[in-house]
């Protein structure tokens, strides 16, 4: 059993939120859970010239929901992500939170859990 009343854990979570869900995991994958995402690149990796056949084939998966790029990415290297998406109907999604940790810059992800092994593309 919970060793708090209920009013401690309403107080609780008035004063620290409401507990969030692998929140870790989240930081690093630009707020969603590791075991949706399909693929994923480094912002070094978005700006290498051309695209990923990769994040093509990810964006193209009939499991793919979205495509979040974090705001920090160079955009201008991160068009033609954009635009495949935008093609294929994808919903696409900037973020820009000071939480975030790493140097993922680009995740293609499902509304599903897909749970793949390797996501970072090499």
């Amino acid at each position: 059993m919970n060793d708090r009343s209920e009013l401690e854990e309403i107080i609780a979570r008035g004063i620290q939120g409401d507990p969030e869900l692998k929140k870790d995991e989240r930081r690093k994958y630009l707020g969603e859970f590791r075991e949706r995402i399909l693929k994923a690149l480094t912002f070094e990796q978005i700006d290498e010239p051309g695209t990923y056949p990769e994040i093509k084939e990810a964006i193209q998966d009939p499991r793919a929901h979205k495509l979040v790029i974090n705001q920090k990415a160079n955009l201008n290297e991160a068009r033609e992500y954009i635009q495949l998406a935008r093609k294929k109907g994808l919903q696409f999604t900037m973020v820009d939170n000071p939480e975030y940790t790493g140097n993922i810059g680009l995740v293609v992800v499902s509304d599903k859990a897909v749970d793949v092994k390797d996501i970072m593309v090499k």
